[in-house]
Parts: C-alpha cells; structure tokens; sequence
C-alpha cells in the first residue's frame, strides 16, 4: 500500500514537473490571489478603521471605478492577447504592443477631457447615487483611480501573455505591500473622512508602483503605428466595450437599486458579502491569466473544448470547497468579536452570493470562446438580454426583501449569463466541428 501511495505521488510529481502550464499557474496564482485577495484578509483591520457606512459607500465607489475602467480600457486588453498571442516575430508583437497602448491612450483621452471639463460626469454620478450629494469631494481621486486602473490591466495583461512571470510575480509583490502599508499608515493618522483617505492613497501608492515598472512595458514597444492593426484590434474589441457597458448594468443593478432602496447598513452588509464571495472571482481572474494565452495559442479544437470542460470542472468542485470554508470563517470571525456583530446579516447572505459568483467564475472561462472564434459580438447578444432580465427583476426584489432580493438578483443574473454562453456558444462549437470534423486551426 505505501509503495502505491509513493507510486501514485511520483507520477503526480512528475506530471507536475513536465506540465508548463501548472508550473506557471503556481508560480503566478499565489501570488496573483494573494494580491487580490488582500482586501479581504485584511478585512478586521479595516473595518476596525472605517465605519460600516464609510466601508459601504467606499466599497460602492470601488465598484463604479472598477465598472468604468472596464468601459475605458475599450475592450483593448482582448487585441493585445490575441494579436500578440498570433504575431510570429519580435517585430510584430512590439509593433502591437505599441499600437494598443497608443490606442488606450487616445481613446481614454478623448472621453475623460470632455466628461470632466464639461461637468458631464457629476451628471453620471448623481444618477449612479440617489443619497450621495458629495461627489465633488470625491471626484479627482475617482478620476485617478480610473486612469490607474485602466492601465493596470493593460500591464499585468502585457505581463502575462510576454510569460514574464518574475516580473509579474515581483510587481504583485510590490503592490502588496506598498500599497497596503501606505493605506493602512494613513488610516491611522487621519482618522476622518476615511473614505477619501483610503481612495487618495490606495492609488498614489498603485501609480507610484505602476510606474516603476512601467519601463519594462515600454521597452518592448517599437513606436510604428498601424493604421489596419489599430482598426482590426477596435473590431475585436469594442463589441467586448459594448458588452461590458450591457454586463455592468446588469451585474450592478442590485447595488444600484439597493442603494436606492435600502439604507448604509444594508450597503454594508451586502457589500462585505459581495467582498468574499468575490475572492472566488478574484482566484479564477488569477487562473484566467495564466490559461488563456494557452487558451488562445491551441489550435486543436477538440483538444482546446476537452481542456477548458476539465478546467470548468476543476474550478466548479474547487470553488465549492472553497465557499463552504468561507462560509465557516465569517462564522468564525464573527462569534469571537473580530467584526462587528452589526454585520451577522452577512452570514444570510454570503451563500447566495459565493453559489453566484461560482457560475460567474465558469462562465468567465466558458466566455473566452468569444475571442478564440473572433465573434465578440456575440457577447452584446447576451448582454442586452441579461440587461433586461436584471432591470425587470431588479425593482421589485430588492425594494422587497432588500439585501436578500439584490443577492438573489445577483444569482439570477450570472445564471442568465451562463445559460445564454452555453446556447450561444456551444452551438457555434458544434457547428465548426461538423464543418470541419479534422480541424486544427
């Protein structure tokens, strides 16, 4: 029995050893989860710092920077995948390397200048928030935030799919302490208007580690512009754009009726939820940097169908397990007073919340076919529909059964996704199959 047991573990070690991409997946997710996940397990000494009503109000600002960053990076981020992923020489990859950036740039510009010299995004902003009138004391932070964060993404994209993985690895590092040692120093000495303290310095301390290693992004750039790439690259994108505009009022509609229909303490309630059950969200975004140059790079397309079920597989059985161990630990933290007992409510609604960004998390890799097959479009489809589910629903759950209706909402929304992902996709699948029963690419 022991000498199967040592049989079994050295056939594990070796398929270990001999397979990159686990290899890379260890080397970067820990880390990667780590950084991400800091929020949250710094969780007790932040809300010891910032009332349940600042933690509410921060986390429902963080939620806007991060929907608007998505709008603003214009979908960009899925060119400079594929086409540096396609290019078969140094040359091209730096020359697309270039042109992304510059197109980031340019079109970013081109919205911000006039959104913010004409007042146009307090308009944006008082919509958004029915009970916050104090949205100029917010606003430069929030423009720094959004700036900072679209070319984050760019970078740690541009980290991934080059496989820099030391450097990656050492700038997630970087970020981890920098920014939550600045964060939390300034919490302690300024101990009013937390919400602006913690937004202000969260991003000086990311731009200041940003542009660090900005050098190394730059570096591989060779400044040619490419009129037909910038144009191919906006076609493949900008349907990501439109959908990301259609799935963040769709994913945001409980935390926008809420905070229309419920009070700070529900905000923050829901929102402490929404933190851990997103560390799953967090722990796939993590696997997705490192599966979809993989992803992207297998032309075989029977071999790429098998390897992303057994990947959804994985991730469905490992987030289950997950889940009931956060579950737990909320428990846990609670009944020995680490968090406020104001916030047992959380404990009703966390599982509603982790079962929903469970089938977010396979749909985010099932969704990766959109770019393999170069059919974005397809995404505004099922945008638009889940839009509209979200919006109907919406209202009357939560105006109902507050915190409860917006995580049920949330569930019923990512379950809307996933559902048309798999009617949509699966059926284009079998179609190019039987077209092309041999293909492989």
């Amino acid at each position: 029995m022991k000498k199967l047991s040592a049989g079994l573990f050295t056939k594990w070690l070796d398929q270990y050893r001999n397979n990159v991409f686990l290899k890379r997946l260890s080397t970067v997710l820990i880390l990667d989860i780590l950084v991400r996940a800091s929020n949250i397990l710094l969780l007790p000494v932040y809300l010891k710092l910032m009332a349940p009503e600042e933690y509410g109000i921060y986390n429902y600002l963080l939620s806007i920077i991060q929907t608007l960053s998505v709008i603003l990076n214009f979908g960009l981020y899925v060119a400079q995948s594929k086409y540096y992923s396609d290019a078969q020489t140094d040359e091209r990859r730096k020359t697309v390397l270039f042109n992304i950036f510059f197109s980031v740039t340019v079109l970013m510009l081109m919205v911000l200048v006039p959104l913010y010299t004409l007042n146009k995004d307090e308009a944006l902003i008082s919509f958004l928030f029915s009970k916050n009138g104090n949205y100029q004391h917010y606003r430069w932070p929030i423009l720094m935030a959004l700036i900072t964060t679209v070319y984050t993404v760019i970078l740690t994209n541009f980290f991934v799919i080059s496989e820099r993985i030391k450097l990656f690895r050492n700038y997630n590092l970087v970020r981890l302490l920098v920014v939550h040692a600045v964060v939390l120093t300034c919490l302690f000495l300024f101990r009013t208007d937390t919400v602006k303290v913690r937004l202000t310095y969260t991003y000086f301390a990311e731009i200041a580690v940003m542009l660090g290693v900005f050098y190394f992004y730059f570096k591989e750039m060779l400044p040619k512009i490419d009129w037909k790439l910038i144009g191919n690259s906006l076609k493949l994108s900008l349907p990501i754009m439109v959908s990301a505009i259609w799935a963040a009022s769709s994913n945001n509609s409980d935390k926008f009726f809420l905070e229309k229909y419920g009070t700070s303490k529900d905000l923050s309630s829901y929102y402490l939820a929404f933190s851990l059950a997103n560390l799953l969200m967090m722990i796939v975004q993590s696997v997705q940097n490192v599966w979809l140059p993989k992803f992207l790079k297998e032309k075989d397309l029977r071999k790429n169908i098998a390897q992303t079920n057994k990947l959804m597989i994985r991730i469905g059985l490992g987030l289950a397990g997950i889940s009931v161990l956060i579950v737990l630990g909320l428990v846990f933290i609670l009944k020995i007073g680490v968090i406020s007992a104001d916030y047992w409510p959380t404990v009703y609604i966390l599982p509603i919340l982790l079962i929903a960004q469970t089938v977010n998390s396979i749909a985010t890799i099932y969704g990766n076919y959109f770019i393999y097959m170069e059919k974005t479009q397809w995404s505004l489809f099922t945008g638009v529909i889940t839009l509209g589910v979200g919006l109907l629903i919406s209202s009357y759950f939560i105006s109902s059964w507050s915190v409860y209706g917006a995580a049920l909402v949330y569930l019923v929304i990512q379950l809307t996704y996933l559902a048309l992902y798999y009617l949509v996709i699966n059926t284009s699948l079998k179609r190019r199959l039987q077209r092309e029963p041999n293909i492989t690419g």
